[in-house]
């Protein structure tokens, strides 16, 4: 699929506009990076125990801060919605 959108809800982007700007940039490029590869091989089903479809952790550089998003099609287009970035600051 060649259209993809990524989409926060609620205030996640302001929450991750917030952060100190070197780790607002890892998670910028962590989270954009979905755009060109939706369910990278180092994503997990999420939750691990009972994955939900479409669910997915990608964890970061430091193991304890996952993304946790969601990855659906709507209309033709793959619409990636990233449902929590978890932050140890």
């Amino acid at each position: 699929m060649s259209d993809r959108l990524v989409r926060f809800p609620g205030s996640s982007w302001q929450e991750i506009e917030a952060l100190p700007q070197p780790l607002r940039w890892t998670v910028q490029r962590t989270i954009f990076h979905l755009l060109d590869e939706p369910v990278p091989a180092l994503a997990d089903p999420f939750p691990r125990d009972n994955p939900l479809p479409g669910a997915y952790e990608l964890p970061s550089r430091r193991r304890r801060d996952p993304i946790w998003y969601t990855v659906t099609e709507h209309e033709g287009q793959e619409v990636i919605s990233v449902q929590h970035v978890n932050l140890d600051t």
